[in-house]
Parts: C-alpha cells; structure tokens; sequence
C-alpha cells in the first residue's frame, strides 16, 4: 500500500503553471507567441540575405544580418523583461531580471522564466512575498539609524522621529510641511497599514497620502481618520513622530510587532 502511494507521487509532473493563474499564463503565452513569430521571420531573413547577396554603398548583406542578430538578442532580452515585469507590477513583488537574461540563449521560454521567478520568491507564493516585502521594508525604516523608534501605548502606535520637516519651511518661518524625502516612508507606511487591513499590496489611503505630502500647518498636523475595521487614525506631530491609533490594543501589537519589529509589550 505505502509503495503504491509513493509510486503515485513519483509520477506526478510538476507543472510551473500550476503555480501562476490561468490569466498569468495567457500573458506568458501570448508573449512567447510572439517572440517565436519574430525569431521565425529573423531566422528566414536571415537565410534569405545569406543567399541573396546585397551591396551598395550603404549597406550589405553581412552588415543587415549582424544587425538582425543584434535585434534578436535584444528582443530576446525584452521578452524576458516584459514577463518579469509584468509579475513584479501584478503582485507587487522584487524579481530581478538581468540575471535571466543572462542565463538564457535565444532559445528561452516562459517556463523557463516562471522558474527562475519562482526561484526568486524563496519559497512563497507571490502573495505571501510581497507581504513579506511590506513588512521587511518599513521594519528596516522603523528600526533605521540604529534607535528604537516603536513604542506601543494601550491602542496605539507611536514611531518617534519618523519624518522631519521642510528645512526651507523652518528657515523662512512658513507653515511647516513633511520634508520631500520623507514622502516614501509614509507611502511604505500607508501601505503597511492597508495589508494589515485588507491584505492589499498597494496604499488605500490615497486621500491621506495626498495630504501628508502636499499640506502644511493645521491640515497636516491634525488626526487623518481612517475609519477601517483595525486602523482608525493615523495623527502627525511637528517633531517628527507619528501616532497610529487601532480600535483595539491587540490590533496595536499585532501591527507593531509584524510590521515594525516591535518586541515590547503594551504600556
């Protein structure tokens, strides 16, 4: 019983697209449809200059084939690059793609780029990484420079120093805004918040990401509501912290610790 079991597992094909979706896997093949179209046509172009001598003062034919060569190895490289990106923009995820153009010949396939993505994903599907790289990357600003800058109080948040404000705006006495290099951090921010909400790998907050990064004065320093199922405010200060306020202070812990490498406890 258990070698017939075993048998059964030993036949079984593991097909690179079961791992991706059925729209997924119409790109990947419209893409290579059209790449073999093209190495198709270059290929006889090619055949036919070989024997069809052509020359002139402007051109020739060993000039118009190295130059087709070229154009193949560089579609080949945009075939590459238009599947990889079209994942990365998909699920909101970091695949690199040099070095799978590196890798491969003229002869590349989708599945063989699939299996170098999925490579890349280190074991996670593709909703699970980009998670992952919502929590790593504002973790890493979170915890930048070396300081603590997380606390956590009943059912809120606190990130010290988290933004500074506009050295122009301070110099010349105006209402102060966030400095301009400080507008990711809050996308990062924002975006962490709308996956511990929703699950989502982009910002939700559109309307308070707007406001973070072209207010001033009383507009920005103020409590941005956000009225959703786990987040209910998000309150800027002009020294540089920042307070998140949660309906509960078990949501607090929860996003403090996952999302921002909180290892205390409820104050």
């Amino acid at each position: 019983m258990n070698t017939d079991i075993l048998t059964k597992f030993d036949n079984i094909e593991v097909n690179n697209n079961t791992r991706i979706s059925p729209a997924d896997q119409k790109f990947c093949e419209d893409q290579e449809q059209q790449y073999k179209e093209f190495l198709a046509f270059a290929d006889d172009y090619i055949i036919y200059l070989n024997y069809n001598s052509i020359a002139n003062k402007f051109y020739n034919s060993k000039c118009l084939v190295e130059q087709m060569s070229k154009t193949k190895e560089n579609l080949k490289d945009e075939f590459i690059y238009n599947i990889v990106d079209y994942f990365r923009r998909e699920y909101n995820v970091t695949l690199k793609d040099d070095s799978i153009k590196r890798k491969y010949k003229l002869d590349v396939t989708y599945n063989n780029i699939i299996d170098e993505i999925i490579e890349q994903l280190e074991g996670y599907n593709f909703s699970d990484k980009a998670g992952k790289e919502i929590k790593d990357r504002l973790i890493n600003k979170v915890k930048g420079y070396n300081r603590n800058r997380v606390d956590v109080k009943k059912s809120k948040v606190i990130l010290d120093s988290f933004f500074y404000i506009d050295s122009w705006d301070k110099k010349w006495g105006n209402d102060y805004g966030i400095s301009y290099n400080y507008r990711g951090e809050f996308y990062h921010l924002l975006t962490a918040i709308s996956h511990f909400e929703q699950e989502a790998t982009e910002n939700l907050y559109d309307g308070i990401l707007h406001v973070i990064n072209y207010e001033k004065g009383d507009n920005l320093f103020t409590t941005h509501t956000m009225m959703c199922i786990k987040a209910e405010s998000i309150k800027l200060f002009k020294n540089g912290k920042v307070e998140i306020l949660f309906l509960t202070p078990e949501y607090a812990q929860q996003f403090a610790k996952e999302y921002c490498g909180y290892i205390g406890g409820v104050n």
